[in-house]
């Protein structure tokens, strides 16, 4: 035996609320419209394997499912599978759940799984960013309608985990239209039905006869860039909810009359150095001088409103793998500047970071105060704003025009610390990081199947990361969302929200 058989069903773990979707059905308000607001729509519309970053993939929880999920407390949970059982080191055997219907009204059946993954192992998938990260999986296997087995090119205990990103997108429809059509009329399993795609914003239509049916009658997401605008939105009645504020945003929707709410989620925030270009960022002294310079308590006390902690590690500390051994980076100007002349660098130098504004909470406020920061020892970091689409591109391309640039570490939706580690090193298709000597550690961490084994191989993996100080790791990503005061069940984890339990009363 390579290992005790792990299978998990829809029982395990307490999962009522979970199927509570099947047995509750719809309530619906006459004419109901939930309106959200949010920064941006994807790029690539209605294929969401081009992205796994936010905020697109909260749009795509309303249209879209993957086959597992896993919960606030980190544990793999039954979706579109049921169960799943390791047969051996490669293969896994994946039972679907019963009676779940696409939007076109086609049956989900292991026809999706395995259309889905005979396109991530084709030419065509090339772009897409979740591909490459479920690229491990080697073949798909139908047994039945309802099972299907997943093989892989090397031992992948943490499959299950990857699982949220293998959306199920109706087979036929995927394969007659390409990923280019497909995407500008989608159809999946979700609680709705994309109507007329936008990028000032999406309308959609409740898709009454999914698994986990909507509340509401319609879902009309509404961009508007600046969280000003969407404060403002909410307040005026024009917004039923408002993702992607900040603290102070938060506290005037609040004075308004409105509700506000806060949670963590499972990253970490960190300014990203180009370890391949010849600037002093290539010195791990230089590294540690900036982590040293910059006064976190500082900043989550006075920018986040004191509602995360400082990052310590490459992984957030409610994730899998995180080491908390691991000290606080000390906040140390005094040994910032001692290593700068050590490293040659005693008057300082200048770099250029390039910058998303406008996608996390006070996010320009935290580019300035890091430059705030820096500049008391010497250092100018010249902050370059770009768009989240060019920064998606320049990830897949290699595209920087930049010394270094902001990034999360994002372990969702696996919630493990392992996972950003497929692009924060030599395992890019085009790193801005990697250093060889850890590539080993982080395979084996990937491979190995005994709990405690493959624990301290993260943890080395996390220590690999602090003593080398491959970024400039700033916080753990705190999320901030404004919401009328009707509006009941609203809750996003790792990435996902819940739209079918989603009411609005009048």
């Amino acid at each position: 035996m390579f290992h005790s058989i792990a299978k998990i069903a829809i029982a395990a773990f307490g999962l009522a609320s979970i199927a509570a979707p099947l047995a509750a059905g719809p309530s619906f308000a006459a004419d109901s419209v939930l309106r959200v607001g949010t920064t941006t729509m994807p790029p690539s519309v209605g294929n969401p394997f081009r992205n796994t970053g936010v905020p697109h993939v909260l749009t795509w929880s309303s249209l879209f499912d993957g086959l597992t999920r896993v919960d606030v407390h980190g544990r793999v949970n039954p979706w579109l599978a049921v169960s799943w059982e390791n047969v051996d080191s490669l293969t896994w055997r994946i039972k679907l759940r019963p009676g779940v219907r696409f939007s076109n009204g086609e049956p989900l059946t292991a026809d999706a799984v395995v259309n889905v993954v005979n396109f991530f192992q084709s030419p065509a998938s090339v772009r897409e960013v979740v591909a490459r990260e479920l690229g491990f999986i080697k073949t798909a296997r139908k047994l039945d309608d309802l099972t299907v087995e997943l093989i892989t090119d090397t031992p992948t205990p943490y499959l299950p985990r990857a699982l949220p990103l293998l959306y199920m997108v109706e087979p036929k429809l995927w394969t007659a239209l390409g990923p280019e059509g497909f995407a500008q009329q989608p159809v999946g399993t979700g609680p709705f039905k994309l109507d007329k795609p936008d990028i000032a914003g999406w309308k959609m239509s409740a898709f009454k006869n999914s698994w986990r049916a909507p509340r509401v009658d319609k879902l009309n997401w509404v961009v508007a860039p600046e969280a000003p605008s969407r404060v403002q939105a909410v307040l005026a009645n024009q917004m039923d909810i408002a993702l992607s504020l900040g603290p102070d945003d938060v506290a005037t929707i609040e004075a308004g009359g409105s509700k506000g709410l806060t949670w963590r989620n499972s990253s970490v925030w960190a300014i990203n150095f180009h370890h391949n270009k010849n600037t002093p960022l290539k010195d791990v002294r230089v590294r540690k001088a900036l982590n040293f310079a910059v006064d976190r308590r500082a900043l989550v006390e006075g920018l986040l409103g004191g509602v995360t902690i400082a990052a310590t590690q490459a992984g957030p500390s409610n994730a899998y793998g995180y080491d908390p051994e691991i000290p606080p980076i000390p906040f140390d100007p005094a040994t910032a500047k001692k290593l700068l002349a050590d490293a040659g660098y005693p008057n300082g130098f200048k770099f250029v970071v390039q910058g998303v504004i406008g996608s996390g909470p006070a996010d320009g406020a935290v580019y300035q105060k890091v430059a705030q920061d820096l500049a008391a020892i010497g250092v100018v970091m010249e902050i370059r704003q770009f768009p989240v689409n060019e920064l998606i591109r320049a990830v897949s391309e290699g595209s920087w025009n930049g010394d270094a640039f902001g990034l999360t570490y994002a372990t969702e939706p696996t919630i493990d610390v392992i996972r950003p580690m497929q692009t924060h090193s030599c395992l890019w298709s085009k790193p801005w990081y990697c250093d060889a000597a850890i590539t080993p550690t982080i395979k084996a961490a990937m491979a190995e199947f005994d709990d405690a084994k493959g624990l301290e191989l993260r943890h080395q993996v996390m220590r690999f990361y602090r003593e080398q100080y491959a970024s400039l790791f700033l916080y753990e990503i705190p999320r901030f969302a404004g919401l009328r005061p009707n509006i009941e069940g609203f809750e996003e984890v790792h990435g996902f929200i819940n739209f079918d339990r989603i009411t609005k009363t009048p």
